[in-house]
């Protein structure tokens, strides 16, 4: 199932367990009147059987209804609650449907147009409250009005048969007023969801660099607080570790500045595919790089730095014209600081010094500044 497909089905499923409660209570309320219509005129055997079972099934829906709130179920997972719903109402409306027919006292018109007055009550029921799926209104409006609308044509009254026809007029407006409002139902999920998509792109987009694809610097500030304080609350050590690739002006001066492009989503992808989930990564600006590792201690870092270090060393990046380079970068790693920027300020400071010691080297800030 495509994904905006699959979210619109979804919400369907949901909207009907969130909204059916009071479709079920007035269900058994209005059955409790009709009994009380009929009581005088119909077989009272019959009508306490009915009532028995509509006022069973409402009961045990109102308990799916609350098994599913319990359950809180997400995403994919809504979908399988999806089949007792639908059996349920289904059973509802063909024990309405079928019941109003067996309790009906076919000598007495009056009762036969109260009976064919609920049915047509239950048909516009279906195409209020069932409205999220079309099968499920469709086939409720039918199990409300065919069977009744049969009895109509079949009990040999002129009277029950023009309200017969009435009745056919009646479906027909039903099957048509639920197409109309399904494309209505359909047009608004599908807004909301290309909405929700549109915001989730912009604030991606908002936070993601553009030639790397990696977060931008603001974006990493506003988790880098979050998770540098979590680390700290937990007493679990973090390191920064800022890279600058090597002699980048050089590369722009001699290959032209789209290998300077490739060879920066090329560190972008190194980091990508070696960090871990936990790792927050950036482009710091220009080609200047900044990695937080959180629960990672200087020395894991080092570690870290040097690996990363030698992978693109050995890495050669393809460029037009059969040319290719390999790149090398300045690491500088810090494992202390008061605040990120703290911590990041030191980590500059060593990558600097890694650069001013003849580069391609990883240098750590207590290397700089003994503390």
């Amino acid at each position: 199932m495509e994904e905006k497909q699959k979210y619109i089905h979804i919400e369907k499923i949901k909207l009907l367990y969130q909204h059916s409660l009071t479709p079920i209570l007035l269900s058994a309320v209005a059955s409790f009147f009709l009994v009380a219509a009929l009581w005088s005129s119909a077989n009272q055997n019959h009508l306490l059987i009915w009532l028995t079972i509509t006022l069973c099934f409402a009961c045990f829906r109102t308990g799916l209804l609350y098994k599913f709130r319990r359950a809180r179920p997400k995403g994919d997972d809504i979908l399988n609650w999806e089949a007792p719903y639908s059996i349920s109402l289904l059973i509802v409306f063909l024990c309405w449907s079928i019941g109003l027919i067996w309790i009906m006292p076919t000598n007495n018109l009056s009762a036969v147009f109260i009976l064919n007055t609920f049915s047509i009550g239950l048909a516009g029921a279906a195409i209020s409250w069932y409205s999220p799926l079309r099968y499920l209104q469709m086939a409720s409006i039918s199990l409300a009005l065919i069977p009744m609308i049969i009895m109509l044509f079949t009990l040999g009254h002129q009277e029950t048969f023009w309200v017969g026809v009435a009745a056919c007029c009646m479906y027909v407006s039903c099957m048509i007023t639920s197409v109309l409002l399904q494309k209505t139902f359909n047009g608004n999920l599908e807004l909301t969801y290309d909405l929700a998509q549109a915001k989730i792109q912009a604030e991606s987009i908002a936070a993601t660099d553009s030639l790397t694809g990696l977060n931008n610097r603001r974006a990493f500030f506003d988790k880098a607080e979050s998770l540098f304080a979590y680390c700290r609350r937990n007493n679990q050590p973090i390191s920064a570790l800022m890279l600058d690739v090597d002699h980048f002006k050089k590369i722009n001066d001699t290959y032209g500045h789209a290998a300077g492009d490739i060879a920066l989503r090329n560190l972008a992808r190194l980091l990508n595919d070696n960090l871990r989930t936990s790792d927050l990564s950036c482009r710091f600006g220009g080609e200047e790089f900044a990695v937080l590792l959180p629960n990672t201690s200087g020395k894991e870092a080092i570690e870290m730095a040097n690996m990363l270090r030698k992978m693109m060393m050995t890495t050669i990046i393809a460029l037009a014209d059969e040319n290719a380079l390999s790149v090398t970068a300045s690491f500088g790693i810090a494992e202390s600081g008061q605040t990120v920027e703290d911590l990041l300020n030191r980590a500059d400071k060593a990558m600097y010094a890694a650069k001013n010691n003849g580069r391609n080297h990883v240098i750590n800030y207590s290397q700089v500044m003994p503390q």
